[in-house]
């Protein structure tokens, strides 16, 4: 999952004075972007301080710095934004700018997907797929795919779509699959059009 793309989701809601970072950001233009949100941020705005710990996150338009990326999104979490809480959860599971921390991961994660947050959600779906922290439980990896999915998570299309051609944790719906597929096929999902192709040759051959 992209860093990046990521700051489209983000901030759902863009606040007037976040809205020139945000144009800016999507510019690549980085300098304006964090001249803008960098006032911002130190007065405390949670989207402000989140954005900025991406681009120390990231290195855009500043030197790479996880530590800094770290404290910001502690600092924009502990506000209760749930993006911030899902780029905590990540910088505790890969150990940047904080000792790794599979527990501080997961209940970090579990915040953000309580909170609505789309990566939140689909990262939920992935840990229940694989087991990793939590039992392993097809129908609740297929619930928060399904949550993010809805939501326009590329990531979450694909794998609801793979559950739906596998009849893991739903009922088996090739029609269903192939509706995911294409909305992350859309996205310039490549596995999913793959995918997407595979399912309609199969499709093709059985009626035959």
């Amino acid at each position: 999952m992209g860093g990046v793309v990521l700051l489209s989701l983000m901030v759902p809601a863009v606040a007037a004075d976040d809205a020139a970072g945000l144009k800016a950001f999507r510019a690549g233009d980085y300098a304006t972007a964090y001249k803008e949100w960098k006032p911002l941020a130190d007065k405390g705005d949670a989207n402000a301080q989140c954005n900025l710990g991406v681009m120390f996150q990231k290195g855009l338009g500043v030197d790479r710095d996880p530590g800094q990326a770290f404290q910001l999104f502690q600092a924009a979490a502990d506000k209760g934004n749930s993006q911030a809480e899902y780029q905590l959860a990540q910088m505790y599971a890969k150990g940047w700018g904080v000792p790794q921390n599979y527990s501080s991961a997961l209940m970090w994660t579990q915040k953000s997907a309580a909170a609505g947050d789309p990566d939140g959600e689909n990262r939920m779906g992935w840990l229940y797929d694989e087991g990793y922290g939590v039992q392993k439980d097809a129908k609740q990896a297929a619930y928060y795919y399904r949550l993010a999915a809805e939501k326009g998570n590329v990531d979450a299309q694909f794998s609801l779509g793979m559950a739906y051609e596998k009849g893991s944790g739903v009922h088996k719906d090739n029609l269903e699959a192939a509706k995911w597929l294409k909305l992350a096929a859309k996205q310039g999902n490549t596995k999913a059009q793959a995918e997407l192709e595979s399912l309609q040759q199969k499709d093709q051959m059985t009626k035959k």
